[in-house]
């Protein structure tokens, strides 16, 4: 069997969403019987983390190592590229959060291996196996593959159904990695988090966005109002948090994060390219714009052509209706 190693990213007690949507998908091809799986989580593991997740997976390997006590791109990377040497792993996965961005392609150059981005669908029973990823801003979509063992994958947020598996009680090993004194460059000086307790965007199933159409910070609070409702993240445009009225966390674009929700509501975004190319994955967009010729139009589902500071308290109150029938 092709052995498959799924780096589980963790936050406190829990693995991030991210991870769980790649490992339910890796459950599901342990059943075929051609893959075999294992999870790995570097550094910590608490015990209701590890709990949790040999209830997903097969086997649980924490490995570890005093470098590995706090992230750094060099120990995560030396770290899961000598345990994939040591098994034979054919395949390396993990989500695309800002963590796999990081290391897994550092990941690759140690393996000497290839590594395919952002995959949405994978066709895990082709040899080679191929993966599905956007390019071009999501204008195509590209088959890619590589002959190379082991080829390392990170997939987009919201790409898998994260559909628990039942009746797995997995097993549970650690592994002491070795790093080599000195390979590590890299201090961890201080983490300073203060949107510790906040969704991260790029797991987010329901995303409100604003533009420069609302054209002050304060008037962000129609956004907020409206998430606040029906329980999305807040999301914004380049042009916003260049202008402070946001952080730079909630950007989504090219230069921001990449997005793929189940709903994305845009008010007073114009539809700039660099913007699309980071939500045009989503699986629903409503757009709302008082310009009828606004190129978000274009990618939009549902399309509101009208005055956001009309329409938007307009769906809060709909919303909030709604919710006190049901």
């Amino acid at each position: 069997m092709d052995k498959v190693l799924v780096f589980v990213e963790t936050k406190g007690d829990e693995p991030r969403k991210a991870s769980m949507e790649v490992l339910c998908e890796a459950a599901r091809l342990a059943e075929s019987g051609r893959f075999s799986v294992e999870a790995v989580c570097l550094g910590a593991v608490s015990d209701v983390l590890k709990n949790r997740l040999l209830r997903c997976t097969p086997k649980l390997v924490r490995l570890t190592d005093p470098e590995l006590a706090a992230y750094s791109p060099e120990g995560y990377a030396h770290g899961l590229a000598g345990y994939a040497r040591q098994i034979g792993a054919r395949m390396i996965m993990a989500g695309a959060t800002g963590v796999g961005r990081d290391f897994l392609p550092r990941t690759a150059i140690i393996l000497e291996t290839g590594i395919v981005s952002d995959v949405t669908a994978g066709n895990w029973f082709d040899d080679p196996i191929t993966f599905v990823r956007p390019m071009f801003g999501g204008k195509v979509f590209a088959e890619v593959a590589f002959p190379a063992s082991p080829v390392v994958v990170t997939v987009r947020p919201n790409s898998f159904a994260m559909d628990m598996p039942e009746g797995i009680n997995g097993e549970y090993e650690e592994v002491a990695v070795g790093l080599q004194a000195g390979s590590i460059h890299t201090r961890l000086l201080r983490v300073d988090d203060t949107r510790k307790d906040a969704v991260d965007i790029t797991e987010a199933d329901l995303i409100v966005a604003g533009g420069r159409g609302l054209k002050a910070a304060e008037n962000f609070k129609l956004i907020e109002d409206l998430a606040a409702v029906i329980g999305a993240t807040v999301g914004a445009t380049r042009s916003v948090v260049d202008a402070k009225w946001r952080d730079q966390a909630d950007q989504i674009g090219k230069s921001g994060k990449t997005v793929s929700p189940k709903l994305y509501i845009g008010a007073g975004i114009s539809g700039a390219i660099h913007h699309i190319m980071g939500m045009d994955s989503s699986k629903v967009i409503v757009a709302v714009n008082r310009d009828p010729n606004a190129i978000i139009f274009n990618y939009a589902n549902y399309g509101i052509v009208g005055d956001l500071f009309e329409v938007l308290p307009a769906m809060t109150e709909e919303f909030k209706r709604h919710k006190e029938r049901v």
